[in-house]
């Protein structure tokens, strides 16, 4: 390739039994580049390691796996262009102020899921104009904390939001409620998933998803 003058690229490895490597290491590979180059390293519980190595700006429109500890605020805009993120974390929750940053750190995303079974340990939103997602379409939380739906659905503004998929005993425990909020950003869910068959009332369902239709959807694992 005689003629390559830049290479993008983002390489997601995932390692069972990884050895521990240092960030300097990685750093020395990449000394000689010209091109800006970032990376994060992480070693999850169940004996897995995942090592994400990255060009700049990151010209990607997908995240899969990321944690706390990625550096995803670190440099402004730079993930600016990515619209589908999934967050994984069994160490630490997703606190408020997370999704205060995402929100303003990724401005196009349309999808997002999250898996995190962790209670929020910081719960008060820390400003008060409210969240706002003005892109995003789908919202998938299955394996999920209870604190993550009061906080995107019933704290957040989702103003396009047309695909829900939920676990079914936290759908009835939104339904109940029944949170202006909530309603508002069910109001125009087209499509609505869940982890197992509905067996509340129909009718409630209908009310809450006016716009929805209902399907089904048994998540494997």
């Amino acid at each position: 390739m005689p003629h390559l003058r830049q290479f993008n690229f983002h390489i997601r490895s995932v390692l069972k039994n990884p050895p521990h490597i240092n960030s300097e290491t990685i750093r020395q590979t990449f000394m000689k580049q010209q091109q800006s180059v970032d990376w994060s390293i992480e070693y999850f519980n169940n004996n897995y390691g995942q090592c994400q190595i990255y060009s700049l700006p990151f010209i990607g429109t997908r995240l899969d796996f990321i944690s706390n500890r990625f550096p995803l605020f670190y440099t402004n805009n730079t993930f600016s262009m990515v619209t589908t993120l999934l967050l994984f974390d069994h160490v630490k929750p997703f606190e408020c102020v997370f999704f205060e940053h995402l929100a303003r750190a990724l401005p196009r995303l349309r999808t997002l899921e999250i898996l995190n079974n962790l209670e929020q340990q910081e719960k008060t939103m820390p400003t008060t104009n409210k969240v706002r997602y003005t892109h995003l379409a789908t919202l998938i939380l299955f394996k999920i904390h209870i604190d993550y739906v009061e906080q995107l659905l019933c704290q957040t503004d989702l103003p396009c939001l047309n695909e829900l998929a939920i676990d079914n005993d936290i759908l009835l425990t939104i339904i109940t409620r029944a949170q202006q909020q909530t309603r508002h950003n069910c109001s125009r869910v087209e499509r609505l998933r869940t982890s197992q068959p509905f067996y509340g009332s129909s009718d409630a369902l209908r009310n809450f998803f006016p716009s929805g239709s209902y399907v089904k959807h048994r998540r494997e694992g």
